[in-house]
């Protein structure tokens, strides 16, 4: 295969990426020099993956989302499609062009304590910035951290959502030991960190095969504070371990590490300033709580003059009720209430359908953002913040008791397609469920229907998203239209291209969950 490789040199992809250089590669992949059309100097690296029809369009759906990141530590992922060399389906991505990587150096030689500082605080902070997007690295290694000029970034071609499985590139000791049966954490990538910070400074990375059940041998000559990180971040437990956020704070003492709430494109979402504070090294534990900065517990509230006030104004003159006045009130709204109530609750009620397909159930919580009724997706990131209160004040009230969520979502496989034989036919590659609190489902009798129609981009993923028929319920309405904005689809194809569709995402709430069916209906 590397034969194969070398003879592609000088081949020209899409006609626009020339292969200048082979740089090296796999059976499965290969690596080139290349430039961008049009700007020459403009260096670039290319690299083609094999094409398997199971993970095709998921790789190009992440690639896809990887290149609207955007962090000073985080190579820029320009392009990536697909291709065919001399018989071979292919996926290529191309990132902006660095000088070296670590493991170009280790061989060489080990890092200073201080060469590996200037090396783990920008990786460390690059995870924080991808963990508060909601996703994870899924492959941290000295391979994938680079350096252009003064600057150390990492790949993002690996990228992906927390929460996924990890998909399989082989066992080595950068793999965090949980990833074999569960699915993909910030803590996988604190693990891969820790091998990579123990490597940095001995050459070689820690064997954790002998420790199958206990924690991974560090060496006692790592110098602080490198032995105290390494130690934390390869706890073989998980939940014991330290964050990203953790190992910034503890390489910057007495500096404010900004962290994001992990969060997802949301069709309402907007972005939040982010508020920074000096903190005291004695306010940060070393732990996933923040500290509380001392010139916030110390700060006493200014007292605020309502607006309507004016200085210098006469004073208002305060009307006196009497005392039964009040309790009066109260009761003739319990009365009212009582009467009306029932009315506007039956008034939501449908009919239950009668659904043929089959279901799988999960659990959900949920934080819903505001209702947008028709809004195009943000290119960039946002992020949610302030969406768990709201849809606390939002949620209608219920009874006391604490209820069991069980959500149902049709399988992707199962997804309604358009009628006749024409090849132009998506599917579904990854699907998300409105996240309705339990409380709030169980104020439901019968079924609140929801169709949204999303419009799918020829990447698959979804580029705007309406309301088709918004149901009894504004609330419910909202938590769909933000879900179906979060589905990634496999595009359908014609005369070999693949091009944009449309969707129907009918959402049927009831009190045992969520049923999601989906249905093409354009091309």
């Amino acid at each position: 295969m590397a034969d194969f490789w070398q003879r592609c040199e000088g081949r020209v992809i899409e006609q626009k990426y020339p292969l200048n250089q082979y740089l090296g590669g796999t059976p499965s992949s290969g690596v080139f020099l290349t430039h961008r059309s049009g700007a020459p100097a403009e260096k670039a690296v290319i690299k083609f993956i094999l094409a398997h029809p199971g993970t095709a369009k998921l790789h190009l759906s992440r690639w896809a989302r990887a290149a609207r990141l955007s962090h000073p530590n985080l190579l820029q992922l320009l392009d990536s499609g697909r291709c065919g060399l001399d018989g071979r389906d292919l996926l290529y991505v191309v990132v902006e062009y660095a000088e070296e990587n670590l493991s170009q150096i280790l061989p060489e030689r080990a890092l200073t304590p201080e060469e590996t500082r200037e090396m783990v605080v920008p990786v460390a902070e690059a995870l924080i910035y991808l963990h508060g997007q909601g996703l994870a690295h899924g492959h941290l290694k000295p391979s994938n951290v680079h350096a252009i000029g003064e600057k150390i970034k990492l790949s993002v071609d690996s990228v992906t959502r927390l929460g996924k499985l990890h998909l399989a590139r082989g066992a080595d000791s950068y793999v965090a030991p949980e990833l074999l049966s569960s699915p993909v954490t910030g803590a996988s990538d604190v693990w891969s960190l820790g091998i990579t910070v123990v490597e940095a400074l001995t050459q070689h990375a820690p064997d954790v095969q002998t420790a199958r059940h206990g924690d991974p041998e560090v060496p006692e000559t790592l110098p602080q504070p490198f032995l105290d990180i390494a130690r934390h971040a390869l706890k073989r437990d998980p939940t014991q371990r330290w964050t990203a956020a953790d190992i910034a704070t503890h390489l910057k003492p007495g500096q404010a590490v900004k962290t994001e709430a992990p969060s997802v494109p949301a069709v309402s979402a907007t972005p939040a300033k982010a508020t920074e504070a000096k903190l005291s090294p004695l306010d940060v534990p070393l732990s996933p709580e923040r500290g509380i900065p001392v010139a916030k517990l110390a700060a006493v509230p200014p007292r605020v003059m309502p607006p309507q006030q004016k200085l210098g104004a006469p004073a208002k003159k305060t009307m006196i009720l009497p005392n039964y006045v009040i309790p009066l009130l109260a009761a003739i709204f319990v009365v009212a209430a009582i009467v009306v109530l029932p009315k506007f609750l039956r008034h939501q009620q449908e009919i239950p359908p009668s659904t043929g397909a089959s279901s799988v159930q999960v659990q959900s919580e949920t934080k819903p953002a505001d209702h947008t009724r028709n809004q195009a997706l943000p290119a960039p990131h946002p992020t949610v913040k302030d969406s768990a209160r709201a849809a606390v004040e939002k949620a209608p009230p219920t009874s006391a008791a604490p209820a069991k969520l069980r959500t149902e979502i049709a399988p992707a496989t199962q997804a309604a397609r358009p009628s006749g034989d024409s090849p132009a036919r998506g599917e579904v590659l990854e699907q998300v469920l409105p996240e309705a609190p339990a409380k709030a489902l169980n104020t439901i009798h019968g079924v609140v229907r929801v169709t949204v129609r999303v419009h799918v981009d020829a990447a698959g993923n979804v580029s705007q998203a309406e309301l088709e028929a918004p149901g009894p319920s504004r609330y419910f309405a909202d938590l769909a239209l933000k879900a179906a904005g979060k589905w990634i689809f496999g595009s359908p194809e014609l005369e070999g291209r693949s091009v944009a569709s449309e969707w129907l995402i009918r959402f049927d709430y009831s009190q045992s969950g969520v049923v999601a069916t989906p249905q093409q209906t354009t091309p």
